[in-house]
């Protein structure tokens, strides 16, 4: 038994067919919210900068080591020949030994001096370490806030568009009321068996849903439908609502 409607009310469909498919796409958005790509790009960005961050603090406390090491060779050398200089100069060093102590002072000395330049160079080590480190601490925090944007960004995006989607469904609620139920059933029916398309509209240029065009003794069947009763797209089953 063929379902019937006025012409007006097929052309409603269409009205419905348009709802359900920006329906379609508010959802669609929806769902890709959390697989937000470049939500993804900035978490990688800050995983990378707190993986940085554990090897400069790596090497902080490696360079740190290093500076204190050098720091203490430094003191003990510097005690020793400041020891034997004191000695030295309180007359306390025997006679047949003033000459090697006076050597060894001198040679502590030459000695001291390079280990100052060593420990010097440490300490600019330690510091560009350091310095390596707050660049990567700062990217870590930057790359944070950058993170907490996004979310906020996206958090105002799914609100926005779960508040289109209440509005897009009352609207729907409402037009699919004015129309016969059976009509509502059939539409629905074929929509769900064709990707979300249950309705379109025959174009002048007797194009089908599938934009092909469609065989003249088709499109005379078609065209041959009485004004109220439903017509079918050849080519996908859709409702072919008629102008």
């Amino acid at each position: 038994m063929a379902i019937t409607a006025t012409p007006e009310q097929q052309r409603k469909l269409l009205d419905l067919q348009s709802l359900d498919s920006q329906l379609v796409r508010v959802r669609t958005q929806i769902d890709n919210i959390p697989h937000d790509e470049q939500l993804h790009s900035l978490r990688q960005g800050g995983a990378a900068a707190v993986e940085r961050a554990k090897t400069a603090q790596a090497q902080v406390a490696e360079h740190e080591a290093a500076a204190q090491e050098a720091e203490r060779v430094v003191a003990e050398t510097t005690k020793r020949r400041d020891g034997m200089q004191s000695r030295l100069d309180a007359d306390q060093v025997a006679t047949r030994d003033v000459q090697a102590v006076t050597i060894e002072i001198a040679e502590l000395t030459l000695r001291i001096a390079q280990l100052e330049d060593a420990q010097l160079e440490a300490i600019q080590t330690l510091e560009e370490s350091q310095a390596a480190l707050e660049l990567e601490q700062a990217q870590i925090a930057e790359a944070q806030q950058a993170v907490n944007v996004r979310i906020t960004t996206l958090n105002e995006q799914g609100q926005q568009l779960s508040l289109q989607g209440k509005e897009l469904t009352a609207e729907r609620k409402l037009l699919s009321e004015e129309l016969p139920s059976d009509v509502v059933s059939e539409y629905e029916l074929l929509r769900d068996q064709n990707q979300g398309i249950g309705a379109v509209e025959l174009t002048a240029a007797g194009l089908s849903g599938a934009g092909l065009p469609i065989a003249p003794a088709e499109l005379a069947d078609i065209k041959n439908t009485p004004a109220n009763e439903l017509a079918y797209c050849p080519d996908t089953g859709a409702i072919l609502v008629r102008s």
